[in-house]
């Protein structure tokens, strides 16, 4: 088959899929992850004992979270002889933002297909404002948020889903309309979410802590998009179509940046990574920012983020030195065409389109520091390279 009608027929895969937030479930009971094993974005590390710096420190405090170790030492032993095991979070079906590592006690979001609720996807819960997981660093403030997530706001959600999942479709096009790029920015999408869960979360006794988290928290919905648009994405296996250039996955661990294509999805194919660029909370802060790391290029992938910024004034102005010219009409050239329920944005972005228009897609997403320590530098860009797509495509016609 042409590989044109084997895009055409798992898109539509794609366009049949109804993302819904159904529930709120611990990493060992959603994805059946064993004891002594952790979740990273990105694909798998050369050498799982020596993952990237931001990536260790999220694993140390997953470690102490645990109690798999009683102080950093015992956790770095632990992970460099491979006590602890780190595997990648997309072989489970889920994916996790940035530097974020999932253990056993992670509450994750479990988000299902309303046409095939057997069709699922998860990622990390948000524990709220300030010191994150995410974010790569030691900070132990983090232990005391994941205890909160995971005894106090997990179970007032999914209490709350008990009465009924959420459509998150509705709620994106809430966010969109109110500019947001459902990547850099979901402010909106996570207001409208608020305004859902409140008259289900009134009668709780924690009502009021949760509802100043999420006022708070304006990216709160990244997360669940990101699991939106890797069900949306990995419906395309459903159409078994091995000669399908659409990418199903772009993502980063620190070290190398990964695709998945749908004609051959559980293969990665990597490149050595580089940072994305932007501007920074603090000017001042000279720290060097990691080299790509994270999941949510999922989002870019299937047409939103840095593909929603003609219509999201605030990211686009925050990232306008940083565009490339012509960024506007490029960029689409290599998405496919549109959902009809976002039908002014791309499509899922093609590889073949890639290296047809020789156009390096883009990709928005948090700068974090390479050391490990510092923690959240600002909001980035980052640019994938062409060559990348076309290695993808020359394996897959080998094939």
């Amino acid at each position: 088959m042409r590989a044109e009608d084997a895009n055409a027929l798992a898109l539509s895969c794609v366009h049949a899929v109804r993302p819904q937030w159904r529930a709120v479930s611990a990493a060992r009971d959603a994805v059946h992850l064993p004891e002594f094993t952790l979740l990273h974005a990105g694909p798998p590390f050369d050498d799982p004992r020596k993952p990237s710096a931001p990536v260790r420190s999220s694993a140390v405090l997953c470690c102490l979270y645990e109690g798999w170790a009683r102080d950093e030492a015992q956790a770095e032993r632990l992970i460099e002889q491979g006590d602890v095991r780190l595997e990648c979070a997309q072989s489970y079906g889920a994916v996790t933002p940035l530097a974020a590592v999932i253990s056993p006690r992670t509450m994750l979001v479990e988000v299902a297909d309303a046409s095939d609720p057997d069709a699922r996807a998860w990622s990390l819960l948000g524990s709220g404002a300030g010191p994150q997981i995410r974010f790569g660093s030691r900070d132990m403030r983090i232990l005391e948020r994941l205890t909160w997530r995971d005894t106090v706001l997990a179970p007032a959600l999914d209490a709350a889903l008990a009465q009924g999942p959420l459509d998150l479709f509705a709620l994106a096009r809430a966010g969109l309309d109110a500019g947001d790029d459902l990547h850099a920015r979901t402010t909106a999408a996570t207001a409208a979410l608020r305004a859902q869960l409140a008259p289900r979360l009134v009668s709780g006794q924690h009502y009021a802590d949760i509802d100043a988290m999420l006022a708070q928290t304006p990216l709160f919905f990244l997360t669940l998009w990101m699991a939106a648009c890797a069900l949306m994405l990995s419906a395309t296996a459903r159409a078994g179509q091995p000669a399908s250039t659409l990418v199903v996955a772009m993502a980063g661990n620190g070290e190398r940046v990964g695709i998945r294509l749908a004609g051959a999805p559980s293969r990665w194919i990597t490149a050595v990574a580089h940072a994305p660029q932007g501007s920074r909370i603090d000017p001042q802060q000279q720290a060097a920012a990691a080299p790509l790391t994270g999941d949510s290029g999922v989002i870019d992938a299937a047409g939103f983020g840095a593909q929603a910024l003609a219509f999201a004034p605030e990211p686009a102005q925050a990232f306008e030195a940083y565009l490339p010219d012509g960024w506007r009409d490029r960029q689409a050239r290599v998405h496919t065409e549109p959902h009809s329920m976002f039908a002014h944005l791309p499509g899922v972005l093609d590889a073949a389109r890639v290296v047809r228009e020789d156009i390096a897609p883009l990709a928005a997403i948090a700068m974090i520091g390479a050391d490990g320590r510092t923690g959240l530098l600002g909001r980035g860009l980052y640019t994938a390279p062409p060559e990348l797509f076309a290695r993808a495509l020359s394996m897959q016609a080998a094939q």
